[in-house]
């Protein structure tokens, strides 16, 4: 058996699609059995546990220590797992998580571990303070350097993560794998009608819906994306932009500058395929920061999925080399203006989602993810 490893992680769309859906295609593989374990909050625990054993049913769900600044004491949870489930090795979903798991491996209760590391979390919780405690934030760099160092294997998400790690790290080896973030189930179904769908939200057929789906955390950018739409919006009449995210300051300021043309809602994780096959073109706009430049937002493979080619910011993690080089949209440098946009082509829209079925399905990936079973077997 191999176990999979989460701590602190909230369940959402990037959990489904990342975590319970990754288990369920490694399952798939021929291999050891995988199985999800998942440190969570306390608090609605139960409605936690719930949440992800709909989507896992033979997760072990485990209320972590309280109190973020006593991180550390979960290894003890870990410990029991493994002395209950003795699994061969361990995937360890971040820096904190795989520090745990090590942890276990020292003690000799799992023989190898995995890092599957998301983006660069010292750099994370420097730049945009995840969470506003120094001394947790100061903990980071060794943490990170340790389990780089440490790990038995290493999943990034990006070559730029890999790059990254070399230069802050000294990272020397050869031992990792690059997996994108992989598209979920809901985002790999049948297409929709798009027009049909465009005039249930209330979008005409001259209309050029722009959108942006995700959250409104810092390395979002918001002031950024606030800055590249308003001009759009002031010289393009036909353009509206549709976010789907929770409220923002910025999006309620343009809203009321442009009546009826910037419109926000929420839908649940579920519909927001259908949702983003009837806009026209996506919005992946963020600062230069080195969250962003090592990041492989989720949302990216998403977009593209849909049909929808994407404007996104210079130096993105991988992706913004892809959309130059295979024509999936406009990598946007800071302060330039936007030509005018216009609906995408048919034939547009089949590049985009044919990019994606080829490069960010999990079975796209079938070989990397063997290799890191095989590593753990």
């Amino acid at each position: 058996m191999i176990l999979y490893l989460t701590y602190n992680d909230q369940p959402s769309g990037v959990y489904w699609s990342q975590v319970t859906d990754v288990v369920a295609h490694l399952n798939t593989l021929g291999g050891p059995q995988v199985r999800l374990v998942a440190l969570v909050s306390a608090r609605d625990y139960f409605g936690i546990r719930r949440k992800i054993r709909a989507h896992s049913p033979d997760a072990l769900v485990l209320p972590m220590v309280p109190q973020m600044k006593r991180w550390r004491s979960n290894a003890v949870l870990v410990k029991i797992a493994c002395r209950w489930l003795r699994p061969s090795g361990m995937i360890a979903r971040g820096a904190l998580a795989t520090w745990m798991a090590l942890r276990v491996r020292d003690k000799g209760l799992v023989k190898k571990v995995c890092l599957d590391a998301r983006g660069a979390y010292a750099a994370e919780w420097e730049e945009y303070r995840i969470i506003d405690d120094d001394a947790l934030i100061a903990q980071f760099r060794e943490v990170e350097q340790e389990v780089v160092a440490r790990s038995d294997l290493r999943l990034a998400v990006s070559n730029a993560l890999v790059e990254h790690w070399r230069e802050r790290y000294g990272y020397a080896q050869q031992g990792h794998v690059v997996i994108p973030c992989t598209l979920g189930r809901a985002h790999v179904g049948q297409p929709v009608e798009v027009e049909a769908e465009r005039e249930a939200l209330g979008f005409g057929p001259e209309d050029v819906v722009m959108v942006y789906s995700g959250s409104t955390a810092g390395w979002q950018s918001f002031a950024l994306l606030e800055g590249l739409l308003r001009p759009v919006l002031e010289v393009q009449p036909r353009t509206k932009v549709l976010f789907l995210c929770p409220p923002d300051p910025a999006i309620d300021s343009m809203a009321r500058d442009h009546l009826g043309r910037v419109l926000s809602t929420w839908v649940p994780s579920a519909e927001v395929p259908a949702v983003l096959q009837a806009c026209d073109v996506a919005l992946l706009v963020r600062e230069d920061s080195i969250t962003n430049r090592v990041a492989s937002p989720t949302k990216f493979a998403e977009y593209l999925a849909c049909g929808l080619p994407v404007i996104i910011s210079e130096r993105i993690g991988d992706f913004s080399e892809v959309v130059q080089q295979h024509r999936l949209g406009i990598v946007h440098a800071e302060g330039a203006t936007l030509p005018v946009l216009e609906r995408p082509r048919a034939d547009e829209r089949k590049r985009c989602h044919d990019h994606a079925r080829e490069h960010f399905t999990k079975e796209a990936h079938n070989a990397s993810y063997r290799k890191v079973m095989e590593a753990l077997a």
